[in-house]
């Protein structure tokens, strides 16, 4: 009631207001109607990682206004490998600058080969749901919006069913939180899926080669 208050007076003001979520409105469960259809009055916006070239860019803003040069190479290999968001990005950065201080090293390409690669080592094994369905939606070249829609669709039901076993068998996440991410599903769906992606390993091959592909990818 509070939050649907303050947003009527916020926009009958003309005051402009910026929401984030992981799902657009449409999909959003557990919200009041009224609520939704407010939300829907905005414009909805995917924001995706950025990409190499912005990635480099902000590496550059960020090292400008430090008063910090570093060669081009090394900023480049930072950009290729730390590519999910700009926290992890500017983190790396920070880590590198550090080590260089502590060590009383030049930063070289080498150096940062040797944190970049440690950095990534230390939090590789961290694996979540949200990376589990990136992985899961890239082998089957389909979108996170159509894994996690309402959709029947075999391929797509298919593609789900291997994202809950994948996550209830790699993190430590609660059947009923899997179920919330991955479609907004109970604790019995989830159950379900796993059930099905088990007798589908033992008794087709292609299905078992496909989520031995998945596994690989999950623990590159």
């Amino acid at each position: 009631d509070t939050f649907f208050h303050i947003f009527n007076h916020l926009h009958q003001r003309g005051k402009q207001l910026i929401l984030t979520s992981d799902k657009p409105p449409v999909e959003l469960q557990g919200m009041e109607s009224r609520l939704l259809s407010r939300f829907k009055w905005g414009l909805s916006a995917d924001l995706q990682p950025p990409d190499f070239e912005t990635r480099m860019a902000i590496l550059k803003k960020k090292t400008y206004n430090d008063g910090i040069e570093l060669p081009e190479e090394v900023l480049e290999y930072i950009s290729t490998h730390i590519s999910d968001n700009i926290r992890e990005l500017e983190g790396a950065l920070i880590s590198l600058l550090a080590q260089s201080t502590l060590n009383k090293k030049e930063i070289t390409l080498e150096l940062t080969k040797e944190m970049i690669d440690k950095l990534i080592k230390s939090t590789k094994r961290e694996i979540s749901i949200d990376y589990i369905q990136k992985v899961v939606c890239n082998y089957y070249n389909i979108g996170l919006e159509m894994l996690q829609s309402k959709t029947r669709k075999r391929e797509i039901v298919q593609a789900r069913q291997v994202a809950m076993f994948f996550s209830k068998s790699m993190t430590k996440s609660s059947l009923a939180t899997i179920g919330s991410q991955i479609g907004g599903k109970d604790h019995a769906t989830v159950l379900h899926a796993c059930k099905t992606v088990n007798n589908l390993i033992e008794t087709d091959k292609r299905f078992r080669l496909q989520v031995d592909e998945i596994e690989k990818k999950l623990k590159m």
